[in-house]
């Protein structure tokens, strides 16, 4: 993750991006032909208490969401922190669109990020920055929660232990993305951290909304495909909008499908 960050003339390479300033993000400079090209990813504003807006102009706690760190190695911890920090104090206006990728930026050495396992076609592999996923997964139940809008995600390609099956959000730099949208008549404000052993995430609002959200799942399982082979299983997300206790709305977030397995020992 190669940080470039600007702000009150200064430049400053190779850490998370500060608070109230604008970042730019970008990869490392590469030749085409006989000119070297660097390409910048995003400009993005951070807010939080004393830069932009006082810590009181998000007093309402929309939804929260929290996964546990019990378990997770010390380098996927790290990783962790670092990705919580840049996507800390981030503001949404109504109608804004949040980007992990772009909020978080490239996962590389000069910003700190270490080699930790992660999922990769079914198989758990070691790869730079490895256990962020899983602060993408937490931000995205927690803007659920909070009555923003999925516009892009992607589950990992198997189950994960620390966030149950169509919850997960996994992501991958220029290939796979996590994106929610605010369609809140207010701005929100994201808050991510790290207590101890528990990574929670929550947006804040200017007021409340006068309703509450909560998320269900339906299971199914599907038939195997070979004898002998595990049955594949389908889950859909639901988000239920109550208001006053009573449920308002009921919305289909996504379905996911785990296709059934071979038996071990098979080929593809």
């Amino acid at each position: 993750m190669d940080a470039t960050a600007t702000g009150a003339g200064q430049t400053r390479v190779g850490s998370a991006p500060p608070r109230g300033q604008t970042v730019l993000w970008g990869l490392p400079a590469f030749r085409r032909g006989a000119m070297a090209v660097t390409i910048l990813i995003i400009a993005l504003t951070r807010d939080a208490a004393g830069s932009g807006a006082p810590e009181n102009a998000f007093p309402v706690s929309l939804g929260t969401f929290s996964t546990t760190l019990i378990g997770s190695l010390p380098a996927r911890t790290h990783n962790i922190q670092i990705a919580a920090r840049a996507l800390d104090g981030t503001v949404l206006e109504p109608g804004d669109v949040l980007s992990f990728n772009r909020g978080v930026g490239p996962r590389t050495p000069e910003v700190g990020y270490l080699t930790a396992p992660v999922i990769l076609r079914e198989a758990r592999q070691l790869q730079l920055g490895g256990g962020i996923c899983q602060v993408a997964s937490t931000l995205f139940v927690a803007s659920l929660l909070s009555g923003l809008s999925m516009v892009e995600r992607h589950r990992h390609s198997s189950p994960v232990d620390y966030i149950p099956l169509a919850e997960d959000a996994t992501i991958s730099w220029g290939v796979k993305d996590l994106k929610v949208r605010n369609d809140l008549d207010q701005r929100v404000r994201l808050r991510v951290e790290v207590l101890g052993a528990t990574l929670c995430a929550r947006f804040e609002g200017e007021a409340p909304t006068g309703a509450t959200f909560e998320l269900e799942t339906e299971e199914r399982e599907l038939p195997e495909v070979t004898a002998g082979g595990s049955p594949g299983r389908e889950i859909e997300l639901y988000r239920v909008r109550r208001a006053s206790g009573e449920e308002t709305e009921r919305d289909l977030v996504l379905r996911d499908v785990y296709p059934a397995g071979r038996p071990r020992g098979s080929s593809p």
